[in-house]
């Protein structure tokens, strides 16, 4: 349903309000009702406790980055897959996600990058994530989102993985 319905109206969502077609508000009230379904399905998921890993996903947006649907449906893919997740939402600054190395020895952090970090900061925002948080063995970072367009693949770390869909993210889970 998510990608044969939610994302298409996303898309035409979005093409609506930049067309001035529908206000932010008409676009709140349908992400809203979308979040809801994901939420609730995510934590049907969760109840049944089904961990088969000892990979650990650490899930967040950037800084003022609030676009989380696309993180919100990857969150429910790896809990679906039996991984562990640990969902931190949006506008998580670089800074505090050092503290999660100490505690987990195979962790994958995701995210989705929609309007942050803009085209302008991209390169300076990937450096800093290497450098402060993939010096510790076993630790990888996947994005996907509107603004991997503006990434070299060819310049990103091995350890730095851009996904063009969420579909080809699960696929490497």
């Amino acid at each position: 349903m998510f990608y044969d319905d939610f994302i298409p109206l996303l898309s035409q969502i979005g093409m609506l309000w930049q067309t001035e077609t529908i206000t932010p508000a008409h676009e709140h009230f349908a992400t809203t009702l979308i979040r809801q379904k994901i939420l609730v399905n995510t934590e049907v998921l969760q109840s049944k406790n089904q961990i088969k890993s000892k990979k650990v996903f650490i899930l967040f947006l950037p800084d003022n980055e609030v676009h989380e649907l696309g993180l919100m449906m990857v969150n429910y893919k790896i809990i679906e897959k039996g991984h562990q997740c640990i969902y931190l939402g949006q506008s998580v600054p670089v800074d505090s996600l050092k503290a999660i190395l100490n505690y987990y020895d195979d962790i994958t952090f995701v995210s989705y990058f929609t309007v942050k970090p803009e085209k302008d900061n991209i390169e300076n925002y990937i450096k800093e994530f290497s450098e402060k948080i993939l010096k510790k063995k076993q630790t990888r970072f996947w994005v996907l989102g509107r603004m991997i367009q503006e990434i070299n693949p060819i310049s990103l770390p091995k350890e730095i993985i851009p996904f063009d869909t969420i579909k080809n993210l699960v696929k490497k889970l």
